[in-house]
């Protein structure tokens, strides 16, 4: 078993037992009436550009996604990118399409400016492959993880992945916010798996 897989076990095993947690803890934060103020209703928008395995291909995205807490401990997510790429190899095809996703969220108080963040999703994806037809599949997006207020204008979050869509992929995440207003922050994300592995920039209005 090679680092990467060794370590993704230790975060996933990390994250279980948050979520086992994950009950006693928002029943802690009901009681104490504790929360960090982290905004979880949200529209962002971006880019990001990334590499697949399978096909091999080079991809860039435009995304756009939103959140909606409609419970303290609760908010929908869900959004769309439009991606284009080239696979790799003699052809240099050209590949397009998009991909949809909608699922809900969960996130509590574990102490003071740290919260923990699980999530899953439906996701749909289509691809259109120069000369190869049209993929589409359906599948899912597991997400756990920690949310942190590391400084004044900063906050970093990061954790573990799991998707089945077209093909099976775990990894780790991780995601930075920079505040430059009140209401608007400034992002860049970073997802490694063993199958795709993609870089973004992006903006985030909180209401």
């Amino acid at each position: 078993m090679n680092a990467f897989k060794i370590g993704t076990a230790a975060l996933f095993s990390a994250a279980l037992g948050g979520l086992l947690a994950a009950p006693a803890l928002a029943q802690q934060q009901t009681t104490t009436g504790r929360t960090n103020d982290f905004s979880y209703t949200w529209l962002q928008g971006g880019f990001q550009t990334g590499d697949v395995a399978n096909p091999d291909a080079d991809v860039d995205a435009l995304f756009f996604e939103g959140s909606y807490a409609f419970d303290p401990n609760l908010f929908l997510r869900g959004g769309v990118s439009f991606y284009d790429g080239d696979l790799n190899g003699g052809s240099r095809a050209d590949v397009d399409g998009e991909r949809l996703h909608l699922g809900l969220g969960f996130n509590t108080l574990l102490q003071d400016r740290l919260d923990l963040v699980v999530s899953g999703d439906i996701v749909r994806v289509r691809a259109d492959v120069e000369g190869g037809g049209t993929d589409r599949d359906t599948g899912y997006d597991l997400r756990a993880g920690v949310r942190h207020h590391t400084a004044q204008q900063v906050e970093l979050s990061g954790g573990v992945f799991h998707e089945n869509v077209d093909e099976r992929d775990t990894g780790v995440y991780g995601e930075a916010l920079y505040k430059l207003r009140p209401q608007v922050d400034l992002g860049a994300r970073i997802a490694l798996g063993g199958d795709a592995s993609n870089f973004g920039l992006f903006g985030r209005y909180n209401f």
